[in-house]
């Protein structure tokens, strides 16, 4: 990824379609790429004529269709979970290998981690989040699965899928972690697949997946502005065959260990059930994985970004080294059966 050149080339792009994205035109636009530490698959870029603001987000084929999904409804997520207002759609390759892609209302705001007390904000994100585990209008405007899909299934979806595939990267770039051993790698395998099994041999997960979810309600998606309304970005990831535990572990993560849990576990409870609840536990131990796993991925394929190298495999190599040890600590006495 060239980011001096995409920006050049969406420039000229955003130039030529000043007035369909609501743009002054004859005038210079700005753009700018916009880093997302979690993963370089998709590419967000921010657009200005010095006044007015866009978000422009672009995907490769193989993820076109869950941005054509959050198009599709983008009217009623808008309307019903304070999502950006969908400005127009792409249908033309701007950069290599990007040949379809969304823009939006730029959101003024500060991230729920940039924010001085995120956990003043969250009681309202999981008062949107209920609604939308259970919008039926919504689930019907969306892709189900033909086949029968369980919760096991769905975390499977969303974490050992993940794994597996970040293992594949991980072991291509071997020889860029020199901080990772070989027995670390194999003993990534084996707590992948003790994962996996925990869940599919857990009751609270063999009930139908049919929960609308976010899937990535993290604090980088969740937007605090100046009237201090609340704003869910990234709906690519959204679906009608999920798990709404998901939804809450990826929320409420950061503070699981903190002082603001006991009155947080209490709300989930009560608006989603002790049977949610019984899976959460699960998913706060994948998204601690994910630190460990997941993060070595994205150092691997930050090689192929000069402009972002150095910042991201610092920023992994940092994460990784502090989850480790936690997840050891928290998890491999258990798989031990000791």
């Amino acid at each position: 990824m060239n980011i001096t050149r995409n920006e050049l080339c969406i420039r000229q792009w955003a130039e030529s379609n000043a007035s369909s994205l609501g743009l002054q035109q004859g005038i210079e636009i700005k753009v700018t790429y916009i880093y997302n530490p979690g993963g370089f698959v998709n590419q967000s870029y921010r657009i200005s004529d010095g006044k007015t603001m866009r978000h422009l987000k672009l995907a490769p084929d193989a993820r076109m269709h869950r941005l054509q999904q959050w198009a599709a409804v983008s009217e009623q997520l808008s309307n019903r979970y304070h999502a950006p207002r969908l400005i127009r759609e792409i249908r033309e390759e701007i950069i290599p290998g990007y040949r379809y892609g969304l823009v939006f209302e730029y959101i003024h705001g500060e991230s729920l981690t940039s924010t001085s007390n995120p956990a003043e904000a969250i009681p309202k994100v999981l008062i949107k989040l209920h609604q939308l585990h259970g919008d039926q209008e919504l689930a019907s405007a969306l892709v189900r699965s033909d086949e029968p899909f369980t919760y096991a299934d769905a975390f499977a979806d969303a974490y050992i899928a993940r794994f597996l595939e970040d293992m594949v990267t991980i072991r291509d770039g071997k020889h860029l972690l020199h901080f990772v051993t070989e027995e670390t790698l194999d003993w990534f395998d084996a707590e992948i697949e003790a994962l996996r099994a925990t869940v599919y041999a857990h009751p609270a997960f063999n009930k139908a997946a049919n929960d609308v979810v976010h899937n990535d309600p993290g604090w980088n998606n969740v937007l605090v502005d100046e009237l201090h309304e609340i704003w869910v970005i990234d709906w690519d990831d959204l679906s009608a065959d999920g798990d709404a535990a998901m939804d809450y572990s990826v929320l409420l993560w950061p503070l699981y260990h903190s002082a603001d849990w006991p009155y947080l576990q209490a709300q989930v409870i009560e608006q989603a059930g002790d049977e949610l609840y019984a899976r959460l536990s699960i998913y706060f131990r994948a998204s601690l994985l994910d630190d460990v796993i997941d993060i070595l991925a994205d150092y691997v394929d930050s090689e192929s970004i000069p402009e972002l190298r150095e910042k991201t495999q610092a920023r992994a190599q940092a994460i990784h080294l502090r989850a480790y040890p936690e997840y050891l600590r928290l998890y491999a006495r258990a798989n031990q059966g000791e």
